[in-house]
């Protein structure tokens, strides 16, 4: 949920859209949350080593599902808004 919840902050702080081509404009603020969240991530499952616990590939799984569930659902989300705003 961490994770989820750390994709969706960076992308309510970036702008909306980044650069200068209209197909990526919209997409990079995406793939830069999931960065920041997948960093997290790993950075945490570095700070458990770094506290003497084992390195859990089920944490850091979850952590990846909880960044890409983000992704899933704003893409949804959007689909919805757009389905709705055409009646």
């Amino acid at each position: 949920m961490a994770c989820y919840l750390i994709a969706d902050v960076a992308y309510t702080l970036l702008p909306r859209l980044i650069g200068k081509d209209a197909y990526w404009q919209p997409i990079i603020p995406r793939l830069i949350a999931i960065a920041i969240s997948g960093l997290a991530g790993i950075g945490k499952e570095f700070f458990d080593l770094w506290q003497g616990e084992p390195f859990s590939a089920g944490d850091l799984t979850v952590d990846f599902s909880g960044a890409l569930a983000w992704l899933f659902l704003l893409l949804i989300s959007e689909v919805i808004y757009k389905h709705s705003r055409q009646r």
